[in-house]
């Protein structure tokens, strides 16, 4: 995970997530670089969390069969289509860096 969790409020944080292989032990991946901010790991705040990749080429690449999530704005965080934890059953958007309930 790269940098600090992000208060996305209503008991929600996100955190970015990088990906960085050892090409080394991958070289597979040699042609792609890295990435800082491949996804963002969503805390619900009631002990679950989920993951979305964001749709970037060396995403669709290396994850071809997960699905990814458009970013519409970095600063603050806007992205669709809404996230759903597939254990809890939470369901929202992340809308100008905030979590809205759906």
């Amino acid at each position: 995970m790269t940098g600090a969790a992000i208060d996305l409020g209503s008991g929600h944080s996100a955190t970015y997530v990088g990906w960085a292989p050892d090409r080394e032990l991958n070289p597979q991946y040699s042609d792609l670089p890295d990435i800082e901010r491949v996804g963002v790991i969503v805390d619900t705040g009631n002990g679950c969390s989920s993951m979305a990749l964001f749709d970037l080429p060396a995403v669709r690449q290396v994850f071809p069969d997960r699905p990814v999530w458009t970013v519409e704005a970095w600063d603050p965080l806007t992205l669709s289509p809404s996230l759903l934890c597939q254990l809890c059953g939470d369901h929202g958007f992340i809308r100008e860096g905030r979590w809205v309930s759906a």
